[in-house]
This record gives structure tokens, C-alpha cells and sequence, in this order.
């Protein structure tokens, strides 16, 4: 598994997430934020604040892509003997991405997980090895690869 490959795809869909998001909050900004002296009445006024509330829920948005950007950067995607951070683990015929925060996507072929280290799954895979198995929710599990 080329995890190189896996760590900027990654990276790139974070980065095209996160200008997206910018192209958003500059489009929504110039185009429906009133001024203060533009208030004539209720409706404007309500308008006024939900423009600043949507303008700020995208800025948290912008803050947390940057973030996971940056984790993303920093996390040793090297190969691993056991399940820790920055491991890819086939479970079951299904591939785990651990930590970074929780998404799906496809790539050459193979469905991926990702899950933050918080994760209750990631808590009862933590610390494995390459055939070890266990239970989660009541549901038995074997680890095939790590990588």
C-alpha cells in the first residue's frame, strides 16, 4: 500500500474542502452582510444576524480544516507493526485510517475509514497485531494487515 499517495490525497481533499469553504464565506460575506446603517427593521436586522452567525459557523469550519491540515502533515504515515496513529489496518475486508478525523473515500479500488484516535473502534483496535483479534460490540474482529 502506497501511503505516501494515501497521506496527499488526503492532504489535497482537506485543501480543496478548506478552499471551498473560503470561496464560501468570502461569497456570502460580500454578497448578503448588511451594515449596521442599512438596518431599517425587524426582517433586516434578523438578516443581519443570521449573515453573522452563517459567516461565523464557516469560520469555525475554516479553523477546523487548518487544524487537520496541519495534523495531517505531522502524523507519521510510516509502516507500522501495530495499530496506532497514522496505521492503516485491513479489518475484516475493511480499511482503517487512524488518526485523522473521521471521514470515508475511495481510492485505487479500496473503500477507506478514517477515525480519530478518540474513536471507541480505535480504542478496542489500539496497541494490535496483524492477526490478532477482538470483540466490539459484540461483533468479533480480525486484523488481516497493517500498514
Amino acid at each position: 500500500m502506497d501511503k505516501v499517495t494515501l497521506k496527499a490525497t488526503l492532504i489535497k481533499a482537506q485543501q480543496e474542502t478548506l478552499k471551498h469553504l473560503r470561496e464560501e464565506y468570502a461569497s456570502y460575506q460580500s454578497g448578503g452582510n448588511l451594515n449596521l446603517e442599512d438596518v431599517r427593521d425587524a426582517d433586516d436586522n434578523s438578516h443581519r444576524e443570521q449573515t453573522e452567525e452563517y459567516l461565523q459557523a464557516l469560520q469555525r469550519q475554516i479553523l477546523q480544516r487548518n487544524d487537520e491540515i496541519e495534523m495531517l502533515r505531522k502524523l507519521d504515515f510510516g509502516s507500522k507493526g501495530i495499530v496506532s496513529e497514522g496505521a492503516v489496518a485491513l479489518v475484516n475486508g475493511q480499511y482503517y485510517i487512524i488518526g485523522i478525523p473521521a471521514c470515508q473515500f475511495d481510492l485505487e479500488g479500496k473503500h477507506f475509514v478514517a477515525m480519530s484516535p478518540d474513536a471507541p473502534f480505535y480504542q478496542a483496535l489500539m496497541d494490535k497485531k496483524q492477526n490478532d483479534s477482538f470483540v466490539f460490540n459484540d461483533k468479533t474482529f480480525m486484523i488481516e494487515s497493517i500498514f
